[in-house]
């Protein structure tokens, strides 16, 4: 069995279609007790950066983020996202709970997880060729 963490857990589910994380949440949320501990809010959080030439660290500045904590049947979870995005922390917050508790959803848990990655690549090289159309070759521009 496949570790979550191992698939880039934070990734996907902060890039992924918020619709398909929303109701595979709801899906697996009646499985478990849940507790909020600490409900979806707005905050500020500072960026950390390191300087390429000194190798110092420093802060770009701040971005706004949405943070949540969760006790999942006694395990805490916490989700952060960049963004006003109450519901994306939220199933964050949940997936990582859940993750840690040994429960027979995790083969469902991985294969969401394969799937929404797979389509985040898929998403990202369609972005990509679409780039590419726009690229100007200079070589072809001479030859007029």
């Amino acid at each position: 069995m496949l570790n979550p963490k191992k698939l880039n857990q934070d990734y996907i589910l902060c890039e992924c279609s918020l619709s398909a994380l929303e109701n595979f949440v709801t899906e697996l949320e009646k499985n478990f007790i849940v507790v909020v501990v600490k409900a979806p809010t707005i905050c500020m959080t500072m960026v950390k950066a390191e300087d390429s030439v000194e190798s110092q660290p420093f802060y770009l500045g701040e971005a706004l983020t949405t943070e949540c904590q969760l006790l999942v049947n006694d395990r805490i979870g916490y989700g952060i996202c960049i963004g006003d995005e109450p519901v994306r922390a939220y199933c964050i917050a949940f997936f990582d709970a859940i993750v840690g508790i040994e429960n027979e959803f995790l083969p469902q848990i991985n294969q969401f997880l394969k799937e929404q990655l797979a389509a985040i690549e898929l998403s990202q090289k369609i972005e990509h060729n679409h780039i590419l159309r726009t690229k100007v070759d200079f070589k072809i521009m001479e030859q007029d």
